[in-house]
């Protein structure tokens, strides 16, 4: 600034300008040839080309899906495998004096993996524990001879395995007229072989995967092991196939047992689609000839021997798309020539307005509110708005300028903002979240899990917000909620208990409906705490938030997470602070039927807790 008060601009690098209008017409009209024609030229690009590219692209999605849809499938029945094989290796789970609860642990992920067939533990020395599922009911199976031998062979294997667990060669079932993978999981403590976990998985959802992908995509897939053997296809229950002879050498069906024509292309038949392959990542195999394509991957995860991926695409559907695209480029060309010409007429009038406002502005930036020009209406509403706006405030400043010094006001523009204070306050602090939530999202779409998402949290945020409670923030599929601020309430421990309550009740109602169409209930958990938090706007200068932080938000937290320890399957758990119930009771309100279920150890934080669950349908007295 200089001594008589002006802002000086030489102390400014002095840097070539160009004119508004130059800049809004010559931006909009570049904007538009760079957005539009880019994307125009790839897509003619694209369309000139042979039809590999599009090809990869859609195989290579499929393939991705199909693959995607095993690892969902196994994945699981893998990590369930391995952890039954640690708790009886660490003694957790027994034979001897825990069979029961051995078969209730194989009971569980029965009912938690609909495509598990059996679980078995085979130990060394003893007789078996074997439990399947028939129509819904989780069953014992004593011994037989068929079971005898291939427990001695499944032992013999596992004693062999190197690591953690091994897929065996698939077989026909003729029970489920599917084909039955078989993961494998030795039990070891310390260098002794104590037996083999055996979980039996069938291909029957994989199977219904594939029939939809044919229907609604036109898209033929399919699996085939070790070359010769159909592991998956859309027509796999058509095929009146009887297995012969042992099963685990002559597990299914072979591939001339379906009259599949890709099945010719897969064998070798037609020509090596050579750009096809350039253009797809992670395929093995692609061959072509007038008909149709057939591209295939390669994958070793589930045994020793190959797994193959196929898609098959019609020619004639993959050039006719070809063909409309080139019409739709052809068409996006036209209408970029007259969005050019339209964008640069409009941004020249725009330019012309703005640049009047600019120098009004400029003026006044340097509080010379006399010498600011007025700035002509506009058609444009908004523009129209800007300068009416804008000519009020040029009439204001002229008279505020005789009031108020010069000086003082460039004083005054050069100061900041300062950031309010936060406060100490007692409140009381709610955490929710779905039980289950990740395996229950392994078998959803993202928009199934946003729309069920988005539904939970307007029912558990509409229950809190009835009480006064303040919901601070969304975390994946949890709450966090807190009562007692901004506003002050000397009730807001039994606010928190009354919404809780509620939640309880719409969740157990939501719950009856979701088994009444067929769907799996959502279980939830809750953990309410009282204690003192820091409250106030927490953050930075440019940006903050109102929430609260300190041990009993924390303390909150690790309630809700004692949920997974208590051994239940309600619907709904509310656990909450003895903290809690002392404030709540302390307001004189209502309460609700609170069992006391002793002092908890939380994660991170000496000492203990006293913890109660609260039950809505049960009235204190």
């Amino acid at each position: 600034m200089t001594e008589s008060g002006q802002i000086s601009s030489d102390a400014a690098p002095k840097r070539r300008r160009i004119s508004l209008a130059t800049a809004l017409v010559g931006g909009v009209t570049l904007l538009l040839l760079l957005a539009v024609g880019s994307v125009l030229a790839l897509t003619v690009t694209g369309a000139t080309q042979n039809t590999f590219s599009l090809l990869g692209a859609r195989a290579t999605t499929t393939l991705d899906l199909v693959e995607a849809r095993i690892d969902g499938q196994f994945d699981p029945v893998v990590s369930a495998a391995e952890s039954l094989s640690a708790q009886f290796a660490d003694g957790r789970l027994n034979l001897d004096n825990r069979r029961d609860r051995a078969f209730q642990t194989f009971s569980g992920i029965l009912t938690a993996l609909p495509h598990v067939t059996a679980v078995i533990y085979v130990p060394d020395e003893g007789q078996a524990l074997r439990a399947t599922i028939t129509e819904g009911i989780v069953i014992s199976v004593p011994d037989a001879p068929t079971f005898l031998k291939r427990q001695a062979q499944a032992l013999e294997t596992a004693r062999a395995i190197k690591g953690r667990s091994l897929w065996l060669p698939p077989f026909w079932a003729q029970a489920v007229g599917q084909p039955v993978v078989t993961v494998l999981a030795p039990v070891r403590r310390g260098d002794s072989f104590e037996g083999v976990v055996i979980l039996s998985v069938t291909m029957e959802n994989i199977a219904d995967f594939l029939q939809k992908l044919a229907v609604a995509n036109n898209l033929s897939a399919f699996i085939v092991y070790d070359r010769k053997w159909v592991l998956g296809h859309p027509d796999l229950d058509a095929v009146a196939f009887r297995p012969q002879g042992n099963l685990t050498e002559n597990p299914l069906p072979k591939l001339e047992n379906l009259p599949d024509p890709a099945f010719a292309l897969f064998g070798g038949g037609g020509d090596r689609a050579e750009a096809l392959l350039r253009n797809a990542p992670r395929v093995t195999d692609a061959r072509i000839d007038n008909d149709r394509i057939v591209i295939t991957r390669d994958t070793e995860r589930y045994g020793e021997r190959l797994w193959t991926i196929g898609v098959t695409l019609s020619r004639e559907e993959v050039g006719n798309e070809v063909e409309r695209l080139i019409g739709m480029s052809v068409v996006g060309l036209i209408i970029l020539v007259i969005a050019v010409l339209i964008g640069f007429l409009f941004a020249r009038h725009l330019s012309r307005q703005i640049s009047r406002l600019v120098t009004s502005t400029s003026a006044l930036t340097r509080l010379e509110v006399t010498n600011a020009p007025r700035v002509p209406d506009s058609r444009i509403t908004e523009l129209s708005d800007a300068a009416q706006a804008f000519n009020r405030m040029i009439s204001a400043l002229r008279l505020f300028e005789t009031y108020v010094p010069k000086q003082l006001v460039l004083g005054l523009m050069q100061r900041g903002e300062t950031i309010e204070t936060s406060e100490e306050r007692v409140l009381t602090i709610m955490f929710t979240d779905i039980r289950g939530f990740s395996t229950l999202a392994e078998h959803m779409s993202a928009g199934e899990i946003a729309d069920m998402l988005n539904t939970h949290f307007e029912m558990l945020a509409s229950a809190i917000e009835v009480e006064g409670g303040t919901v601070d923030k969304y975390i994946g599929d949890a709450i966090m909620a807190f009562w007692g601020a901004p506003e002050q309430v000397p009730d807001h421990a039994a606010r928190a208990l009354r919404a809780a309550a509620e939640i309880q009740r719409r969740v157990r109602a939501d719950n009856d409906a979701r088994r009444a169409r067929g769907d799996k209930p959502l279980r939830i958990r809750v953990g309410i705490h009282t204690g003192r938090v820091i409250v106030g706007n927490i953050g930075s200068k440019n940006r903050v938030n109102y929430t609260v932080v300190g041990d009993a938000v924390n303390t909150a937290s690790r309630i809700d997470s004692l949920a997974k320890e208590i051994a239940t399957e309600e619907d709904c758990i509310i656990l909450t602070s003895g903290d809690t119930r002392d404030h709540a009771r302390a307001a004189g309100a209502g309460m609700y039927d609170l069992r006391h279920l002793g002092e908890r150890e939380i994660r991170g934080r000496e000492g203990t807790v006293s913890i109660f669950q609260l039950d809505a349908s049960v009235s204190s007295s």
